[in-house]
């Protein structure tokens, strides 16, 4: 008996170390994954395609719907799982105490850097404009504007889009984000976490029923219009803090329900990227399927290349996912942003307008930005190590 027990505990102790190095080598992944969704490519579905499939066009366009539309859009709500699971994964029984320890910790990594990023960001677009006040003798009119109307905005919903979409009510949705635009992920994150205590208790008195109701949400699109309350974080997270209070074990749920999530996501795969992601109808009714088990799908296959291969998470690479999120799309005077500025210098060194050439530009450019953010983040570590671990959410 004490036999079975200890192989029992070892097995399990054996799972658990694995579902930590699976989330750890799954960082970086969908770090670049975010940036793959900030090329928006101008792609078409393939039913309205008026070119061939197999043609240079054809591909081109083929690989920009399941790159920038599709595959990486599992980025997301697997950063929302993973810190809904990692919230909750040592905090099996409420405190209030436990709590501040909590929301403490993630001032650090969410809070500051998120309030430094955006403030900075906009005061780089200040001074710029003061350059041209200084420089160029026009009007000061435009920045007392800009400060007065938007100045507020800058931390919650500078930027807008997908107006053009509606719910299964027919209800018109609306995006929102910060001034750095790919925070919004940060913004709804902050807040999710501020709300625990519902989160915590939601799970604890609803358990599955709660996930499932959060489910036809997400699905449905039905939910409050509010900045910073996207039903996105509210499922992925809640989901994520449900499997660690009933201490499941990701990469064994996976592997369980492996005969269902991976034959299912890849025929889901496939007929979202037929119709190009959410932007057809019958596309976003089946976007949130796929995510689902995409989500899942990536433990599987990154626990399963962990196992075999023997791959450890590089801590270097684990502490340069939140620098390459809030940097790469970050909006720079005179470069646009870091990721524009290596479309362009590789469009300038692969120069022609073919789709092979657009291809090589289109798949090397995110490559090529979160190599030089990674760049910028060891200078500024030599530089200012203490004020790089501030912007850097404390990695």
């Amino acid at each position: 008996m004490n036999t079975t027990l200890k192989a029992n505990q070892q097995e399990g102790d054996s799972l658990l170390q694995l579902q930590s190095s699976t989330i750890d080598v799954l960082r970086f992944p969908l770090a670049v994954m975010v940036v793959f969704i900030h090329m928006t490519p101008n792609v078409i579905n393939l039913f309205d395609a008026e070119f061939p499939l197999v043609s240079g066009v054809g591909m081109l366009n083929l690989v920009g719907i399941i790159l920038s539309h599709v595959l990486s859009h599992i980025a997301v709500p697997s950063f929302y799982f993973i810190s809904g699971l990692l919230f909750f994964v040592n905090f099996q029984q409420w405190s209030w105490s436990g709590y501040k320890k909590k929301m403490k910790s993630r001032m650090n990594t969410l809070v500051i850097p998120y309030v430094l990023w955006n403030l900075c960001t906009f005061l780089l677009l200040i001074g710029w404009m003061l350059k041209d006040v200084w420089l160029k003798g026009e009007s000061m009119a435009d920045i007392y504007s800009l400060i007065a109307d938007r100045s507020w905005h800058i931390f919650y919903d500078y930027h807008e889009w997908d107006t053009d979409k509606i719910n299964w009510l027919g209800g018109t949705l609306r995006m929102t984000g910060p001034y750095d635009l790919p925070l919004w992920f940060l913004r709804d994150l902050i807040v999710v976490s501020v709300l625990t205590p519902f989160i915590y208790y939601f799970v604890k008195k609803l358990r599955i029923v709660g996930v499932v109701l959060l489910f036809i949400a997400y699905i449905s699109r039905i939910w409050i219009i509010v900045p910073g309350f996207q039903i996105t974080a509210f499922f992925y997270f809640t989901t994520g803090a449900y499997f660690a209070l009933h201490r499941i074990n990701v990469v064994a749920f996976v592997r369980r329900y492996k005969y269902f999530i991976l034959p299912f996501s890849l025929v889901l795969f496939v007929i979202t990227t037929i119709y190009d992601g959410t932007n057809t109808v019958i596309g976003q009714n089946i976007y949130p399927f796929f995510i689902c088990l995409g989500v899942f799908s990536a433990f599987y296959i990154a626990s399963t290349i962990i196992e075999h291969y023997h791959i450890k998470p590089s801590e270097f690479l684990v502490s340069t996912c939140f620098f390459i999120y809030a940097l790469h799309a970050a909006s720079i005077p005179e470069i646009e942003t870091p990721l524009f500025f290596t479309q362009r210098l590789l469009h300038f060194l692969i120069p022609g307008l073919s789709g092979i050439e657009n291809g090589v530009c289109y798949v090397l450019s995110p490559f090529f930005s979160v190599a030089l953010c990674m760049v910028v983040l060891v200078v500024l570590r030599k530089l200012c190590p203490k004020l790089t671990l501030l912007f850097s959410g404390n990695k």
